[in-house]
This record gives C-alpha cells, structure tokens and sequence, in this order.
C-alpha cells in the first residue's frame, strides 16, 4: 500500500510539474507572441522597410512664406511680350533633364534681382558667384555649369578673366499684361514636397482675365487697367476661383528632410 502511495506521489509531483511547464510555455508564448505583433522580435526584412518607409512618410508643415519662396525659385523672367512660356506653356518639366542654360532660365525671375548695368548701360552684367549660388539653392549642389544663358532678352556670356557674365542691353518695351499663380495646396513629408499653384491671366489693355498663357479662354472682364491693385485683385481672384483655373503641381526632393531641391512640374493646361 505505502508503494501505492509512492507511486501516486509520484505522478502527482509529474502532473504538477507538466502543468508548471506548460504554463510557462503559454506565457512564454503570449509574451513572444506580443512582442512579435508589436514589431519587437523576428521582424522580417519587410516589415523594416514598411516601418522605416511610414516614419519617412510622416508629413511636414510649411508655412505660407516658406511655399511661397519654392514656387518663386522657378519664376522664368517676363519679357515685353507676356508671361514667359517657359512655365505657363510647359505641359510637364524634369529638372534632371534640363540643360545648364535652360536651368538658369527657369529661376531667371529670381536671378534678375541681382543683375546691374555698366555705367554707360550698355551691358547687364551678373557675378558668376550669384549665378553659382542661386542654381545651386534651387538645384541642389554641384549641379552649377559654366555656360551662355538668355532671359529673355541678349545672351548672357561669361567673361572668365572678370568671373562676370554680360549681356548688351537694348530690349525695352512694356507690357500691361499681368500673371498670378498662387498657392492653393501642398503635401509633404521629409523625402518630398508637391506644392499645387492656380494661376491666371490679365490683359489690362483689352480688360479681360484669361484662363490659359495664349489668352483665348475668357473668364471675366476687368476695367481697372493694370497696375499694383490689378495684381491684388488678380491674386485674389486665383485663389477664390481655383477649381476652374489650370494648376501647375511643383515636385522638390530632400535627402536630409530639410534642404529641398526643385525635381520638376506638370502643368495640367
């Protein structure tokens, strides 16, 4: 009987010792199995890549003035003729696939500000630096080249022995034609920032706002004439009628979520 005993004893501290044993598997395995949905352990390649992917992707708030100043990079000079064709008759524009020239031709409105004359205005005269400096804030860096480039009026040539580029002056000319393209959204995350632009057109002379660059869609009458009101109420006008305006769609790029350079634009015309 005391074997008996025994015996039973036996299986009992057996039976106990499997249940402890199997309890601690469960919780070993609710625990892991925790750890695994909450990404902490055995996280496969792609579940890493998804996971970095998402934290890229998380979006970045610009100011007003700060998508404002993106837009601006790429502001082609306006000549006696109209807004430049460059941007508003441009159905689409990769920045890798621009020439050297053509890359400053596209910032040219913001490069204009720094251009002078030479004393006897026979010349517009640039520094190669401020050329260098404003491709490179548009275009990212090392993208700069020496070259000939036209905005719009002469070329602009590069005197090496001065590091200055000229070109003769002599264009002339006046416009009452006016052109506002005004930010109407964005999207952004530390890799990318698409801003979309409305824009519009004004012919002060013949007193209409137009749809499109060649001026042959009409959207209203406008009798005021051209001057720094028109442009106020032009602005005004893109941002209130924006759902029946073309959109331009800028692309920038960043490798370090800070810097942004221009990557291209499609033009919806």
């Amino acid at each position: 009987m005391e074997e008996n005993y025994m015996e039973e004893k036996k299986k009992s501290k057996k039976g106990t010792v499997f249940i402890i044993v199997l309890l601690i598997l469960i919780i070993l395995g609710l625990v892991g199995y925790i750890c695994y949905d909450k990404g902490l352990i055995f996280k496969t390649e792609k579940e890493v890549v998804k996971k970095e992917k998402k934290a890229k992707e998380k979006s970045v708030k610009f100011t007003d003035e700060e998508l404002n100043k993106y837009v601006n990079y790429i502001s082609p000079v306006n000549n006696v003729t109209g807004p430049c064709s460059l941007l508003y008759d441009t159905s689409e524009v990769d920045a890798n696939k621009l020439s050297s020239a053509e890359k400053i031709q596209y910032i040219g409105g913001n490069l204009f500000k720094k251009i002078t004359t030479t004393s006897d205005y026979a010349y517009s005269v640039v520094s190669e630096d401020d050329v260098k400096a404003s491709v490179e804030e548009v275009y990212g860096p090392d993208t700069y080249e020496k070259t000939t480039f036209n905005l719009g009026c002469g070329d602009y040539i590069l005197r090496e022995n001065e590091g200055k580029y000229y070109s003769k002056t002599g264009c002339g000319g006046t416009t009452a034609t006016a052109v506002s393209n005004v930010v109407i959204g964005y999207k952004a995350t530390k890799k990318k920032l698409e801003i979309t632009t409305a824009y519009v057109f004004l012919d002060g002379i013949a007193g209409k706002i137009y749809k499109d660059y060649d001026m042959s869609v009409v959207l209203d009458s406008y009798t005021n004439g051209y001057s720094s009101e028109g442009e106020a109420y032009l602005n005004n006008y893109a941002k209130e009628n924006k759902d029946k305006l073309n959109h331009i769609v800028y692309t920038f790029e960043s490798k370090d979520g800070e810097h942004y350079y221009f990557k291209g634009f499609k033009n919806n015309k």
